[in-house]
């Protein structure tokens, strides 16, 4: 059963969008931010044990450790809320969370869905300086783009379809850079050795292209493992020409890593 912590840390970063793959500890929250950059979120005390008034924000490199922390205080980003009907608190409250007696909730006020939001915003403001990398990648002239489409099944098949997606990133003027057309012939994707260095050097070249564009009606793990990684790189990921967010509706399959392709 999750705390009162993480239930909080879900509500801001659960979707997955401002920390790629969070996961939950304590009163942390900790995901990625890049290739190499981690991040971890956290409820602190700035001023009185036991009141949680700030979240407070580390980036770091995953083998070199901290790289930049900022704390956003929860008064500066929200103010002083008001309590109706106490007078205990006319002048408002700040907001925090307070460990009474190993009870953990919000002290007098609860904040509102834009409250979040608002702490969402300011951290993913401060977040994004390190995590997207569009500017980096951003070359004149056409784009590297990363066909990502199924290939177990009928593969002759599926190589097939992934040659005209990618003849017509190339009619369209971007150069495509497709798996499909570059691993079969020489690693057997029935050889578990050959397949998985093949999948792995898949993700190797994702980290090359300026976009992904993901093709077919059924998403393969292995898919969506180049799909979150492009995505933890700050690299668009489009299918039928729109981008996409982590978790389309009924399409994302059940996660075991990276999986097959």
């Amino acid at each position: 059963m999750s705390n009162f912590f993480e239930q909080e840390l879900r509500k801001l970063f659960g979707d997955g969008r401002l920390i790629g793959s969070p996961v939950y500890s304590g009163c942390s929250c900790f995901g990625t931010l890049g290739k190499d950059l981690r991040v971890r979120a956290q409820f602190v005390s700035t001023y009185v044990a036991n009141e949680y008034d700030g979240l407070k924000l580390t980036v770091l490199n995953r083998t070199d450790g901290p790289v930049d922390t900022l704390t956003l205080k929860f008064k500066d980003l929200l103010g002083m809320r008001p309590v109706p009907n106490n007078p205990n608190f006319r002048d408002g409250v700040a907001p925090r969370i307070w460990d009474y007696n190993g009870k953990v909730e919000w002290y007098a006020y609860h904040p509102t869905a834009a409250d979040y939001e608002t702490i969402r915003q300011a951290a993913g403001e401060y977040l994004g300086v390190f995590r997207d990398r569009q500017q980096e990648r951003a070359q004149d002239g056409p784009k590297l783009v990363y066909i990502c489409a199924p290939l177990r099944g009928d593969v002759e098949k599926n190589i097939e379809f992934a040659r005209q997606k990618a003849q017509e990133v190339f009619q369209a003027g971007d150069i495509p850079v497709c798996p499909h057309l570059m691993f079969p012939p020489i690693a057997d994707p029935e050889n578990p050795v050959q397949d998985q260095a093949a999948r792995e050097m898949g993700l190797r070249l994702v980290e090359s292209c300026q976009q992904v564009n993901v093709y077919g009606p059924e998403w393969t793990e292995g898919m969506w493992a180049e799909i979150r990684h492009a995505m933890d790189l700050g690299i668009e990921v489009k299918t039928d020409q729109k981008t996409i967010g982590r978790s389309p509706p009924g399409r994302q399959a059940k996660r075991k890593g990276k999986g097959e392709r």
